[in-house]
């Protein structure tokens, strides 16, 4: 599928989106505030050849991006039930939008609205769009074809992330995703990737990844991909948790009748991967290593138990009190490693606690840390849509963290998302500055709505990706 800059032209299958109050009149339509408001299904046109997609926006004072990503979505689906191979999608005007991010957005939302995961099904939806024009409601759209290429890259790096998580756990382990990893930026300019494997995770005092993927006859990983863009800037680096699968070993998840969803706790390692593509693609002027903790959460007789302990190599020791709390575990070696290679700046994101899904819900991550780091991601959330809410890092909380046999343990009463993030600022180096991202909420949805689709969101990749640019 080809996307381009154009005019309204009839005969085409023609994205509609409007504001309550916009009537259509230069498409020879007669539009109610019905169908302006925002809404979760379209409304059909057919005027002089053309079948219009009417998508509302809502009232215009509150419209913000993702209201043009879930239109460009809905009509995204809408041509694919038509069979239609030339689709227009009639970009807004709107004052404080410049043209190219309304391009871009409207790209992003298509191409992502479009997605589906069929891989495994016998019977698949066909898509026979052919080209999309992007076209002004008041003439033909010109001079922004880098927008185009922005928005296209962005949703691929979010299309990569839903890929990864949606893998069934039969085909997504520790190994599998280096080689993913190693395959994807095996080609991009200035990249270097190493994965530590066996011994050499020993050797390099990996504990916790070892801990944790000790049960599973599928060994663990620590994936690291470094970008140089630019070598003289500060280094970033993005972690991401990997968890393939979690069962939460010897402290076995019960009462839940699906399980099949934990596949996707490997939803951080998902959003790096796919916001490192992006930059890659970009070419862009940064200098990033992007490291993924990844293991298989087993019960095995090999598994680690509650009450080990785990003796980390910046000198804290970690009381294991539920093997169900891994995933800060395998961070914390990778917050340990971005202070060895020199990172002024780390991110780490994962599907940490159900604590933080059940405060926020699943249309909100959680997000800590320090102040400055935490403005310029929730600037970034405002533009690409994946919400964010900053929770505090209350210091009264660390005494919850106490253990008998250990400096801390993993587990605690209480306000769990709040003590996952104090747990985690265990291992930030002391002039890092350092963000954490709990994911645990959106990391998927129940069916298919707005720009995001059933299953895996892919959360967090364009996220990361323009925070690293800002």
């Amino acid at each position: 599928m080809k996307f381009q800059l154009g005019a309204f032209a009839t005969g085409r299958t023609t994205i509609l989106p409007v504001f309550v109050g916009q009537k259509g009149e230069q498409f020879g339509l007669n539009l109610t505030d019905y169908h302006g408001k925002k809404k979760d299904h379209v409304v059909w046109f057919d005027k002089d050849g053309t079948r219009f997609v009417v998508v509302g926006l809502g009232e215009q004072k509150n419209f913000h991006l993702n209201k043009l990503r879930d239109a460009m979505a809905f009509g995204a689906r809408a041509a694919v039930k038509e069979g239609a191979t030339e689709v227009t999608a009639l970009v807004p005007t709107l004052e404080g939008f410049t043209t190219e991010q309304l391009v871009h957005t409207s790209v992003e939302g298509y191409k992502l609205g479009e997605y589906r995961f069929d891989k495994y099904k016998k019977s698949k939806e066909t898509i026979t769009v052919e080209t999309v024009t992007l076209a002004g409601f008041d003439g033909a759209l010109s001079g922004v074809e880098g927008a185009i290429k922005t928005g296209e890259i962005y949703a691929e790096g979010t299309i990569i992330a839903r890929n990864l998580k949606n893998e069934p756990s039969n085909k997504m382990k520790p190994f599998v995703l280096a080689d993913f990893v190693q395959d994807l930026f095996k080609d991009s300019k200035n990249t270097s990737i190493e994965v530590f494997k066996g011994d050499a995770l020993q050797d390099k005092k990996f504990v916790g990844l070892i801990e944790v993927g000790k049960g599973s006859v599928n060994p663990p990983a620590m994936i690291k991909v470094t970008y140089q863009g630019d070598a003289s800037k500060p280094l970033t680096a993005l972690v991401g948790k990997g968890l393939t699968f979690d069962t939460g070993g010897i402290s076995l998840k019960v009462g839940v009748r699906d399980l099949s969803n934990m596949r996707m706790d490997m939803g951080g390692s998902a959003a790096v991967i796919g916001a490192l593509y992006i930059l890659t693609r970009l070419e862009a002027p940064v200098n990033v290593v992007m490291l993924v903790a990844s293991a298989e959460s087993m019960p095995d007789a090999a598994a680690f138990l509650p009450g080990d302990v785990i003796e980390y190599p910046n000198g804290v020791s970690v009381h294991v009190g539920n093997t169900d709390a891994e995933g800060r575990l395998v961070l914390a070696d990778a917050l340990i490693y971005s202070k060895e290679l020199g990172a002024e700046r780390v991110v780490d994101i994962a599907t940490l606690t159900g604590a933080c899904a059940a405060a926020l819900g699943n249309k909100l991550a959680g997000l800590f840390g320090e102040e400055s780091v935490v403005e310029g991601i929730k600037a970034s959330a405002k533009v690409t849509g994946e919400n964010v809410w900053e929770l505090p890092l209350w210091d009264d909380y660390e005494e919850l963290l106490y253990s008998p046999i250990g400096d801390i343990r993993n587990i605690t009463e209480g306000p769990g998302a709040l003590t996952a993030a104090l747990f985690l600022r265990r291992f930030v180096g002391e002039n890092q500055k350092w963000a954490h991202i709990d994911m645990a909420g959106p990391m998927d949805g129940a069916k298919t709505h707005t720009y995001s689709n059933e299953g895996a969101t892919g959360f967090g990749a364009r996220l990361l990706a323009d925070w690293v640019l800002r």
